[in-house]
């Protein structure tokens, strides 16, 4: 059986430092922030759970990683304490296992590249880790970089699925760059989907 706390230690001993190296501070050993002149950076860190792990037959500790960039021009639609969650963020993404360079001693499942599975004796925990911190530097601190870009944000909110939250978002990153057409736009659209919500 994996505890817990064995995993934690190895996220503060491996992936922490790298963190800290770009800006990150810990609230505790699996969620992360790092705080910039308009946003956020976001690190959090969940293990899969009983339910998913009785589908799967993996260990309920093995892992999953969302990173995310809160703007704090736009209002919470729900209230946060000091710092903002991965689902609070305007921006999301998962990152994705990688099996390659001198992280092949983690071979991930090509079908949930989003997990990273714990063996049931927990023999891998340490190239788990290892594999998060690869990742991270690899895709998700260049994703970070990009998105915190105003600009490349909001392109990337407009290429989204037409929804409440878009629409949420994007009135603010309109107003905030003051594109006048475009934050009409989305304001009569989230009026308008708000509605529906009964709001």
């Amino acid at each position: 059986m994996i505890v817990r706390n064995k995993i934690d230690k190895k996220l503060k001993r491996i992936l922490y430092p790298v963190l800290k190296e770009n800006g990150f501070e810990s609230i505790n050993n699996r969620r992360y922030y790092a705080v910039h002149d308009n946003c956020t950076w976001v690190i959090s860190i969940n293990h899969i759970g009983k339910y998913y792990s009785e589908l799967s037959g993996w260990p309920a500790q093995s892992l999953n990683v969302t990173i995310g960039i809160y703007f704090d021009f736009i209002p919470p639609i729900i209230e946060f304490n000091k710092f903002p969650n991965h689902y609070d963020c305007q921006v999301q993404m998962e990152l994705c296992c990688v099996n390659e360079g001198e992280n092949n001693g983690y071979k991930p499942d090509r079908e949930k590249e989003t997990i990273w599975w714990f063996w049931s004796n927990g023999k891998n925990i340490e190239d788990v880790i290892n594999n998060i911190k690869y990742s991270f530097l690899k895709t998700g601190l260049p994703w970070l970089k990009k998105y915190s870009n105003i600009e490349r944000a909001f392109e990337k909110i407009e290429r989204e699925i037409n929804s409440y939250h878009k629409f949420y978002n994007a009135q603010f990153f309109a107003k905030h760059l003051k594109l006048w057409d475009k934050y009409e736009e989305y304001h009569q659209l989230f009026k308008a989907e708000a509605i529906k919500f009964g709001e």
